[in-house]
Parts: C-alpha cells; sequence; structure tokens
C-alpha cells in the first residue's frame, strides 16, 4: 500500500493530509464474507452482531466493529453514516493550502459512534476512509482547532461503554477525482463495511 502525506497549516488550525491506493483493483462481484474479523481472546458483547467485511449499506444504516487502539483496548463499535455532504473550499480560506491542495473538493462526513463494550476508547479516531475512483483510500484530515462547518473528528476523551458520539469527519478529493464510498476498515481492506455516497 503507497502513502502519500501532506501538510498544510492555517491561521487558527492545523490540516494534515493522506492517502494510500491499492496496487489490485477490487472486484465488483465481491460479496460479504460469512467470517467476521475478531482480535484473538476478545469476546463479542451480548447483544452485537458484527458486521461481516465486504457489506455494502446505505446511508442511514449501522454496522458493528471491534475497534482495536494498539495494544491498549479494543471494544465493539457500532458506526452509522448519516450524512455525506459535499463542501467548499471557501470553507478553508484562512488555512495555508498549497496549489494543488486548493484544487481539491472537500467532503464532511457526519457518523454516529456506540461504544458497546467492553473497553473505554477515549479520544481514538475511528477507522472510517474516503474512497475515490482512483481506488485510493484518503483518511480523515486531522484538523487541529476550530473548523465550524465540521467540527469534532475524534472521540470524546471519555468514551465508555454505552456512550454514544456525534463526529464530523473532514475529506479533502484530489482534482478530477469522484467520491465512491465511504469505508469503514477495523482492520484489512477485506473487513471494510462501506456506505455508498
Amino acid at each position: 500500500m503507497r502513502t502519500r502525506r501532506i501538510a498544510a497549516v492555517g491561521v487558527a488550525a492545523a490540516l494534515v493530509l493522506g492517502g494510500c491506493s491499492s496496487d489490485s483493483e477490487p472486484d465488483e462481484k465481491t460479496k460479504a464474507s460469512d467470517a467476521v474479523a475478531v482480535p484473538k481472546g476478545f469476546d463479542v458483547p451480548a447483544g452485537v452482531t458484527l458486521t461481516p467485511g465486504g457489506t455494502k449499506l446505505a446511508q442511514g444504516k449501522p454496522a458493528s466493529v471491534v475497534q482495536q487502539v494498539g495494544d491498549r483496548a479494543a471494544s465493539a463499535v457500532t458506526v452509522t453514516v448519516a450524512r455525506v455532504k459535499k463542501g467548499s473550499m471557501k470553507d478553508f480560506q484562512f488555512f495555508s493550502l498549497d496549489a494543488e491542495t486548493k484544487r481539491s473538493t472537500p467532503f464532511y462526513v457526519t457518523v454516529k459512534v456506540k461504544n458497546e463494550g467492553p473497553a473505554g476508547l477515549g479520544g481514538a479516531a475511528v477507522p472510517i476512509f474516503a474512497h475515490d475512483d482512483s481506488n485510493t483510500q484518503l483518511p480523515a484530515n486531522d484538523i487541529v482547532g476550530t473548523f465550524k462547518p465540521c467540527p469534532r473528528s475524534t472521540l470524546p476523551k471519555s468514551f465508555l461503554p454505552g456512550a454514544s458520539a456525534n463526529l464530523c469527519l473532514v475529506y479533502l478529493l484530489p482534482r478530477g477525482r469522484k467520491l465512491v464510498s465511504i469505508d469503514l476498515q477495523p482492520g484489512s481492506a477485506k473487513d471494510a463495511v462501506t456506505w455508498q455516497p
């Protein structure tokens, strides 16, 4: 997997861009696998059904996966992509961006996350990517400071089992590329659950 990273600093915030692409094209006929990736020793909480990798969902439909944060924590989370909104580069007028980034197309993705347990996930970033038509997965841009069009990209500092949060993730797609899906990828590419914009 190739990785591309660009840094851009704004007057009131900092923005980091990046992306990774696969050398092989995805199989359009791939269906959801019956196997679900679960870390060794992890017990799925009662009442939670994990969503198989490869599942394709409409906006507003939830998916449950296991999110692992390094070696310190693993918890089941239920994620719902509630809205995908095309933004405007005018929203970034106070950022110092290079010429290429200024030609990007911003998307703001609103997601709902519920911690199903058993571990706390405070401050963690949910592994959600924008997948474009060049088969590149773009991570959410890391914005430090206040960004009114899309204010919160990480989970609260305290995010214990049973807690829920609404996040807004910012993605800048390079000029000429189209958004194909929003991918929740807790492990490898085969584990990804996707929502169509």
